[in-house]
């Protein structure tokens, strides 16, 4: 039996996607244990994995911009770390997985010689296509900026790019067909496409309410008037995760959180706001999306829902009742949409999933 730790930064679409690998792994007799906040507490427990408790510096909405994340993400490095590499010094791991944002993870493998695994739970990069080229501009001649840089590069021992690509295996939580410039990715890129498992335990279930309207899902975190605006009148059912604009017509519910599994279950179209989490759920559920993004991982998201076919890109600054019901039409009733979205489905479903993701991680162990 191994010890393998798993980093995940404490947000549903970094922690949600792993969880059915911690089921795996735990199923094949590991000991796998998980830093994490008490939001997510119950969710990894669900699991067998054991929680390594700690406090979170992160806020509760991110900013758009990936440098402000990434500002975000070192803060958080500097107040976390000190605590998990004491508890890791005194149980060490067999092997440490950690994604983008959770570079401790990452420090304490390569201080101790463990091998460590990135979790990526955003599209990745390589020689060809760069995340970080493609979704953020910098002005170098600020000052901060330049502090920034040298800050993480005396944290890190070395530049922020050679330390997320030191790691020797790459495990994708998406299909390679959703990676920009996919084929070009070599055999350290292992992609698996979303490790899911059953949430009912710490989430509940959804079930439509006995009608045969099609379902719409809206997650965006907001616009809840415009997609309430939207659906008035209309021959669906509007599942509205936010807050509740009031005077809602008879064929619209909103709720804080749902179980996101078991109502794309049901549903015939998906209102995101693009993160990759809530993406991959999408498409093994065959669900047609209306991305609208807020974040520039989100909007490279959108834009490659768009090129794919497997949905349309709305910009949120321009989001209108109308060109919402326009667009949800669309979706669910396009075939050439339809078409690609079963397409993609079946790619996504035989990606491998948690099993070929542990297949990676045991093939790591020392």
């Amino acid at each position: 039996m191994a010890h393998i730790a798993v980093f995940s930064m404490p947000e549903p679409g970094h922690v949600y996607p792993v969880l059915g690998l911690l089921s795996e792994l735990v199923r094949r007799g590991h000991r796998v244990s998980c830093p994490v906040t008490e939001q997510f507490t119950s969710a990894i427990r669900s699991t067998g994995a054991v929680t390594v408790p700690y406090e979170t510096t992160f806020p509760a909405e991110w900013p758009a911009s990936l440098y402000d994340a990434a500002r975000l993400v070192h803060v958080e490095t500097v107040a976390t770390l000190p605590l998990l590499e004491k508890v890791f010094a005194e149980d060490p791991p067999d092997v440490v997985l950690w994604d983008i944002g959770t570079w401790s993870g990452a420090l304490i493998a390569r201080r101790m010689g463990i091998p460590d695994i990135q979790l990526a739970t955003v599209l990745s990069s390589n020689q060809q296509w760069s995340l970080g080229e493609a979704g953020v501009a910098l002005d170098w001649g600020k000052p901060e900026v330049m502090k920034f840089f040298t800050d993480v590069h005396a944290l890190l021992g070395g530049p922020l790019p050679e330390f997320m690509t030191l790691t020797r295996r790459r495990i994708a939580l998406f299909p390679r067909e959703f990676q920009y410039e996919g084929d070009t990715f070599d055999e350290r890129f292992a992609f698996v496409g979303p490790c899911l498992t059953d949430r009912t335990p710490f989430q509940g279930s959804w079930e439509p309410p006995g009608d045969d309207r099609p379902v719409l899902l809206a997650a965006l975190g907001a616009f809840e008037r415009e997609c309430v605006a939207a659906v008035a009148g209309m021959p669906w059912r509007l599942v509205l995760v936010g807050r509740d604009p009031g005077n809602l017509p008879p064929n619209v519910e909103v709720h804080r959180h749902v179980p996101q599994l078991s109502v794309l279950a049901h549903a015939s179209a998906f209102l995101t706001n693009g993160g990759m989490g809530g993406v991959m759920e999408a498409l093994i559920h065959g669900v047609p999306m209306i991305v609208a993004p807020r974040m520039a991982d989100q909007r490279l998201n959108g834009i490659r829902v768009e090129e794919l076919g497997l949905g349309v890109l709305l910009d949120a600054d321009v989001l209108t009742p109308e060109s919402l019901r326009s667009l949800v039409q669309q979706v669910m009733t396009d075939p050439a949409i339809t078409a690609r979205v079963k397409d993609m489905q079946a790619m996504t479903q035989s990606a491998g999933g948690s099993v070929a993701a542990a297949d990676v991680v045991e093939a790591e162990l020392p």
